[in-house]
Order: C-alpha cells, then structure tokens, then sequence
C-alpha cells in the first residue's frame, strides 16, 4: 500500500515538472535593443557544468526559428550529485548563440563587452520541500563590481528537483545586481535533479 502511495506521489511530481518546464521554457526574444544590435536574435543557450578534472555536461535549448513556429528544442535534466560541505562545486558557464538561417554568432562576446550593462539571473524553483537543494552564485563580476552570471558556482546539497530559470536581463544604466530591473533578452528553464 505504502509503494503505491509513493508511486502516486512521484508521478505527480514527474506531472509537475513537466508542466512546469512547460510553463516556463520559454521565449526567445530579440537579443539586446540598441541601435548597434538591433534585429539579433538568441536562438541558442548552452549551459556547461563540471567538477574539478570531469567532462563537462552541456545542457542546450534552441528555438532556430524564433518565437511562434516550431516548438523550442528542450534540454535534458541537469542531473547532479551532492557535494560533501567544503567539497568542490559544479563549475557553470553559459553561452548565447543566434543560429538562425545557418548563421553562428557568439552573442555572449556581446554580453560580455558590455557586461555593465547585462545580467544573467538564476531562479530556482524547487518541487519539493523547501529549502532547495542546490544553490546558485554568479563568480564574474563587471568593471563595477556586480556579478554578471556567464560563470557560476553550482553547490546542490540536498536531493531535490525542480526548474532553474535562467533570465538574461539588458539593464543599461539601471544594473544594480538585481533581476528587478531591466528587459529580458531571453529566457529558458532547465529542469534539475540532485541524486
């Protein structure tokens, strides 16, 4: 009886991260709007996680055609394991791409030449029990001292699931280490589980 109950209860929560990760996977909008830019598109976001001397695990989301069209190409579940406190951390790093019609352009070079005026967010949604199992701290900072979140730390302490909602936000003139401010270039949810 019990194993059934369970079952019930993790298949609801698979419901629920599919949803979710339907909700939320997203938009892709038009990269950055100013003049020198203008018309560029992401259609590509890569997120590459490591350990210390292991392989990289690349999680990708593309929408070649843009917003409307075709359905965007999801990534697979981040898959992580916990780390011992004081243990080394997942090392993350993501990129921006426009790959629409053949082309490859490396929107990130963009993000961080001006990187005073962009900002990458990391909201985790977990679908268990608070608090979340994994954290998420940016480790590149701009020429005033505010994190960018091209590099990030990844700590997951505890078994969880759940969404990680990557938000890049074009903040010219108002970035002040917060996601409150600014328009957002593009947005994509990368569901997660720590094993």
């Amino acid at each position: 009886m019990k194993n059934k109950n369970k079952n019930k209860k993790i298949n609801h929560f698979n419901f629920l991260a599919v949803a979710a990760v339907t909700l939320f996977s997203a938009i892709t909008f038009s990269a950055c709007n100013n003049k020198e830019d203008e018309g560029e598109l992401i259609t590509t976001v890569k997120l590459s996680l490591s350990v210390a001397g292991g392989t990289p695990m690349v999680y990708t989301w593309q929408d070649l055609d843009g917003a409307g069209g075709n359905a965007p190409v999801l990534p697979d579940t981040i898959k992580l394991g916990q780390i011992t406190p004081g243990g080394n951390a997942y090392v993350g790093t993501l990129e921006f791409w426009n790959e629409q019609n053949g082309n490859k352009e490396d929107i990130t070079l963009e993000v961080k030449n001006e990187a005073q005026d962009h900002f990458v967010c990391y909201e985790i949604s977990s679908l268990t029990l608070p608090p979340a199992g994994l954290s998420i701290s940016a480790t590149d900072k701009d020429k005033n001292n505010l994190p960018i979140g091209l590099s990030t730390e990844w700590k997951p302490m505890g078994k969880d699931f759940g969404v990680v909602v990557v938000r890049l936000k074009h903040q010219p003139g108002t970035k002040n280490g917060t996601c409150a401010v600014g328009d957002t270039d593009v947005e994509v949810t990368f569901p997660y589980k720590v094993l």
